[in-house]
């Protein structure tokens, strides 16, 4: 086996943060964690020069190979590595200094086309494209490639497993991105095991025609890998145990610093020490939670004030009442009427504003359903794609008709404009305001129905019910009852919402237009005010929770929100929990979480170690020498001896009964306690 990390960065170039690159710092890197090879892969450029530093530096220790990391797409790009054979370093320069010149900005990229024409014959490299890891290559890339790839670069192990298990994806491979640095103290684990005795592109491939010839460790296969430099775990279910100060958190606490997007949830984290205050972070946080739900479920509503707030009835009704005002005077005073009144274009009237969002949205709506590769077969089913095109086609040509259309009529309005401001400074007759009837109705109409909007907004009802596990979390909506109830909602003491509760409770498009006469209330936030949104967490009975059950949910929802992360830490659960909980409730969560991402929980109590059936275990030692330091053993719970990275060993059956049961003579003393009480 061959311990690989093709994906190191040495240049800063334009699409990295500032670094300075240490050589001995990337020696420091290959000698600390055993690797065999590496490839240098810097962002659009390849120097050779360096390159062979580099090779120089590492004789003996690491092969280097050399390689490129593409920005490749053509609307966004995605990043894709090539690494080439060193024996052809000469062209491959040559060819990467064609991609250099082409990429110098941030956004710039190559196209498919332009790759295949720069690199010719693209089965003399080595392709990994960003796979399952931001900027990922677009899919219809990888499919013109297919023939040439093999593998493809993922973020985490998380990722790693999930792949490793879907045969129809390509090979997953784990690599640490990593620019070796001066200050860079802490290394990181992400490296591949390749089934291979010599390190070259050829044996690469070939290893990669099977995934069962790529790991995470040297041993054991996709079931291990690294999470510390010196500590395999499994990408299951692990559990930590060890004496009491013997360097379990601290191994947690390693581990959380030398691995990115963990979840870790710390001992005693979750118990409450003031009742009254952690009620009340309690409410505040489960409202957190939940108000991404509360302004997706009123999104309508605000649509709904953005097209409201604007409209103002007391200005329409003003333009009504100058227009009927304008126009009795116009018909008192016919006989005024000179020359200048008399021309046709002094009571001429405006083209009305035309408005093209229903055509926009047409064509955006048609260009979408053309984009949609995942669904295209069944679109395609029901709409040919040509007529889709030559359906936005029409589209596009109605809209500019229509936009021309509509520049002409705002120069026809401005030039009439002008002419009536001419003539009616030199006529004496009464001129005709401007009003737009159809507007000010509509203007009316969408008062009217944004009234009957808010009367369904404010009925009390249950808007979303979630189980976790035995509890209910449960969100309501309901009126608000009083005007110090808004002013708590809006979280501000000095605003005052007395001298407009009861447009809250009578005429809701004026409560709306007060809270625009309001500068303290953002205009985002107005929907925030129409229903109190109240959330609940009930225990299996139905009643709110009790202090104790506050802990035992936030356990749950902490776990459940480590689907999100790429692992997930404990620190002594049982702490904070009783036995029955943590075996009833907490143990088949962990346990179904641990099939799609590495779990790692310390513990000392049998409940938890030993009832949940862990898949690896970890013992810690604090050793008293020169210095204090920890040691870890570690191995199958079926293994007779764990083992230390140093290769000393000793009994997992000793380890465990005194870290779990206090000692085998305390564990036979209870059961025969136990075994009398029973009888």
């Amino acid at each position: 086996m061959k311990k690989l990390d093709l994906h190191i960065h040495t240049i800063q170039t334009v699409s990295d943060h500032p670094f300075s690159f240490s050589i001995d710092k990337l020696k420091e890197y290959v000698q600390g964690l055993h690797i065999d090879g590496i490839a240098v892969t810097n962002h659009n450029l390849f120097d050779a020069t360096q390159f062979k530093n580099i090779c120089n530096a590492l004789s003996g220790i690491c092969v280097v190979l050399p390689g490129i990391e593409i920005n490749l797409g053509a609307n966004g790009f995605g990043h894709m590595i090539c690494i080439s054979s060193p024996d052809d370093i000469d062209d491959f320069s040559n060819r990467c200094s064609i991609i250099q010149t082409k990429i110098t900005t941030p956004r710039d990229r190559i196209t498919y086309n332009e790759l295949r024409q720069i690199f010719g014959d693209l089965n003399r490299y080595l392709w990994i494209p960003h796979y399952d890891k931001k900027p990922t290559i677009d899919p219809s890339i990888l499919e013109d490639m297919k023939e040439y790839l093999l593998c493809g670069e993922i973020g985490s192990v998380k990722k790693f497993i999930y792949k490793q298990k879907d045969t129809t994806s390509l090979i997953p491979l784990l690599f640490s991105d990593l620019r070796p640095t001066e200050d860079l103290d802490i290394f990181p684990t992400r490296q591949t095991y390749f089934d291979i005795d010599e390190i070259s592109i050829n044996a690469i491939k070939k290893a990669l025609l099977d995934r069962n010839h790529v790991s995470l460790t040297e041993y054991e296969g996709k079931n291990r890998f690294y999470v510390l430099p010196d500590l395999p775990i499994s990408t299951g279910l692990n559990i930590i145990i060890g004496e009491r100060s013997s360097g379990k958190t601290y191994t947690l606490d390693q581990i959380s610093k030398h691995n990115e997007n963990v979840k870790y949830i710390k001992q005693f984290s979750l118990v409450e020490t003031n009742p009254e205050d952690a009620a009340r972070k309690f409410a505040d946080h489960i409202a957190a939670k939940r108000s991404s739900f509360a302004e997706e479920y009123f999104e309508p509503l605000k649509d709904a004030i953005d097209i409201v707030k604007s409209i103002s009835s007391e200005d329409d009704d003003l333009s009504i009442e100058d227009y009927l005002s304008s126009l009795i005077r116009y018909a008192r005073e016919t006989d005024r009427a000179d020359m200048f009144a008399r021309c046709a274009l002094y009571g001429e009237t405006k083209f009305p504003d035309r408005s093209f969002d229903t055509v926009i949205s047409l064509i955006e709506s048609i260009e979408h359903l053309l984009d949609a590769r995942e669904y295209k077969d069944i679109i395609e089913k029901y709409v040919q794609r040509e007529a889709l095109i030559a359906l936005r086609k029409e589209l596009i040509i109605t809209y500019n008709r229509e936009k021309r259309r509509a520049l002409e009529e705002s120069w026809v309005n401005d030039v009439v404009a002008n002419i009536k401001r001419s003539l009616v400074s030199r006529s004496a007759a009464v001129e005709i305001s401007d009003i737009d009837f159809y507007k000010c109705q509509m203007n009316r109409v969408k008062v009217k129905k944004f009234n009957q909007l808010i009367s369904l907004v404010k009925q009390e009802r249950t808007i979303n019910r979630q189980e976790i596990e035995s509890f209910v979390v449960q969100t309501k909506k309901r009126p608000f009852t009083s005007a110090s109830e808004l002013r708590s909602a809006s979280g501000k003491r000095d605003v005052t919402f007395s001298r407009i509760i009861d447009d809250y409770t009578s005429n809701p498009y004026r409560f709306l237009r007060e809270l625009g006469d309001m500068p303290e209330i953002p205009e985002v936030d107005y929907y925030k005010y129409f229903a109190y949104v109240d959330y609940q967490i009930l225990n299996q009975y139905g009643f709110q929770v009790s202090g104790g059950e506050r802990a035992e949910f936030n356990l749950l929802q902490n776990i459940n929100d480590a689907y999100r992360y790429d692992m997930l830490l404990i620190d002594e659960p049982e702490s904070s929990f009783d036995n029955l909980f943590l075996r009833d409730r907490v143990n088949h969560i962990i346990k179904e979480l641990s099939k799609s991402m590495p779990v790692i929980l310390v513990t000392h109590n049998n409940t938890v170690g030993a009832s949940i059936k862990p898949d690896f275990v970890i013992y810690t030692k604090r050793v008293i020498a020169d210095d204090i330091h920890y040691e870890r053993y570690y191995g199958l719970p079926s293994s007779k001896e764990l083992i230390s990275s140093a290769g000393e060993k000793m009994a997992n059956f000793e380890a465990m009964l005194d870290c779990l049961e206090a000692g085998e003579e305390t564990y036979n003393e209870r059961k025969h306690d136990y075994d009398l009480l029973k009888n």
